[in-house]
């Protein structure tokens, strides 16, 4: 009989009639080692879909701007910086342009596209260049396979080492290799809130972004990065690269302001032409001050005359500051439950380890020191939590579309932090020891309430024998309890 002779073959497609056979055929898993580095990358970013929408027909001006279009038509990289006082709408326009970029320039559908949006109102890493790096090269890598060569090398000294993560210096060098590979199409960098991230190494992440934008470089990286007024940011800029956004915002704002005087508290005529120009005027470009002041007049549409809104408005503080301190002051006029539940509401918010939901806000502030069983604290808790936050935190607090409730901009959070230590009604210590005691207590207690109930006792507390239908009811009794995975999850953090 003639012997078969030994085939070597390369098959790029596995029949399921190979099945019985793969002890005789090597299989090389197509982009597995990718896959992997891309897992290693893996980050927080809450911040992008909790930033406010703009204005219909706002920012438009950005697209003609002569300094945009001097960085957009360049074929060599470049740094666009968007400087702007805080609450000018910097986060906002950020969003816009990547949101927009694909649209407004068609040459862009081809480009990679990664942005980061710094906060401290998010998880806790959320402020740190670590996550923002592992962020902009997680999407890099995710929209273009042909950069795993930059990655590789690096990601196998890891796996070598066995670290269980990127450190910071070698996420550094790979985003630096970029500027020395040369590219056919732009790479753009979109980063804001840089103002918002950790000062540690600030200096150097921005020396980073500057050399990746040098002309002199082969590729064509284009950064986008929006920020307050820093020092060493603007100095390493040139001038022509620079945009201030409070000196472009005016027609918004009027824009802004004209449609909820005249939609939601209906002024007219020469009333709503005077109070426009009033609230274009006294803004200074920040559109906080101006949301804040549509909700502080939203009360009067409820039947006031033109001349009433108007004269409301103008009782009003002009400078943000000022407002934030009024807001403050009618809250710690309030009652003395509504005052421990602002207590409350601020603490948690304040101190969270990431963005909490209404329903952990609701469990949150049922928590009280003097409960003894379970049954005290569900007859504490409120059935109106949207209605008690509003209330209770007034202006400073906002309740974003995915249900987490957030303070309504980083401005206010600075204000309550140098505010609430000095209050007279509404205090609190803000500290490392307030930190970690001040949602530490309550999550203990509560814990020890949800597992010391009744229904806990009469019905879970013996798992021996258990049927599916006991696990499922253990189940539903956990998920009644809205806070548990946070606890759970966070207090041993919170503890230490």
């Amino acid at each position: 009989m003639e012997a078969v002779p030994e085939i070597t073959a390369l098959l790029t497609y596995r029949h399921s009639s190979f099945e019985n056979t793969s002890d005789r055929i090597v299989c090389i898993e197509y982009d597995k080692e990718r896959q992997a580095c891309l897992r290693s990358l893996q980050h927080d970013d809450t911040r992008y879909d909790k930033i406010s929408e703009e204005h219909h027909g706002s920012l438009e001006w950005l697209w003609v701007h002569p300094k945009y279009k001097e960085w957009s038509a360049s074929r060599t990289s470049s740094l666009l910086y968007i400087e702007g006082k805080p609450g000018s709408g910097k986060s906002t326009l950020a969003k816009y342009f990547e949101k927009n970029l694909a649209q407004k320039e068609p040459n862009s559908r081809s480009s990679t596209v990664t942005r980061y949006f710094y906060t401290f109102r998010g998880t806790k890493s959320e402020h740190t260049h670590v996550n923002m790096l592992r962020s902009i090269l997680y999407n890099i890598l995710v929209q273009d396979e042909s950069t795993f060569f930059q990655f590789q090398l690096k990601f196998r000294d890891i796996q070598g080492r066995h670290l269980s993560e990127w450190p910071y210096d070698l996420l550094k060098e790979v985003l630096s290799s970029f500027a020395k590979h040369p590219s056919t199409k732009p790479l753009y960098l979109i980063l804001d809130a840089m103002d918002e991230s950790e000062e540690d190494d600030r200096r150097a992440i921005i020396n980073l972004l500057c050399n990746l934008c040098s002309k002199e470089n082969p590729c064509n990286i284009k950064a986008f990065l929006a920020s307050r007024p820093l020092v060493g940011l603007k100095d390493s800029i040139e001038e022509h690269k620079v945009i201030r956004i409070q000196d472009e915002n005016r027609d918004d704002i009027s824009r802004f302001a004209d449609n909820f005087l005249k939609r939601e508290l209906g002024l007219n005529g020469t009333t709503l032409l005077d109070a426009t120009n009033y609230i274009v005027e006294n803004s200074q470009g920040v559109f906080i001050w101006v949301a804040l002041i549509r909700n502080e007049l939203l009360p009067y549409a409820t039947g006031c005359t033109n001349i009433e809104v108007f004269d409301c408005l103008k009782s009003l503080p002009r400078e943000l500051e000022e407002l934030y301190i009024h807001m403050f002051r009618r809250l710690e006029n309030g009652n003395p439950p509504d005052i421990q539940d602002g207590i409350r509401l601020f603490r948690f918010i304040l101190f969270a380890l990431r963005p909490v939901t209404l329903d952990e806000l609701r469990d949150a502030i049922a928590i009280r020191d003097d409960h003894n069983n379970s049954e005290e604290f569900q007859q504490n808790r409120t059935s109106a939590i949207v209605r008690r936050i509003e209330h209770c935190g007034g202006n400073f607090l906002e309740i974003k579309a995915d249900g987490t409730v957030q303070l309504m901009h980083q401005t206010a959070r600075e204000f309550l932090v140098r505010t609430i230590p000095l209050a007279s009604k509404l205090k609190f210590e803000i500290s490392d020891e307030e930190f970690n005691r001040a949602i530490t207590t309550p999550l203990i207690r509560y814990l020890m309430l949800c597992f010391t109930s009744l229904i806990m006792r009469d019905s879970f507390s013996k798992a021996e024998g258990w049927s599916p239908r006991d696990f499922l009811g253990y189940a539903k009794y956990l998920n009644e309890w809205t806070l548990i995975d946070y606890a759970l999850r966070y207090i041993t953090e919170h503890r230490d």
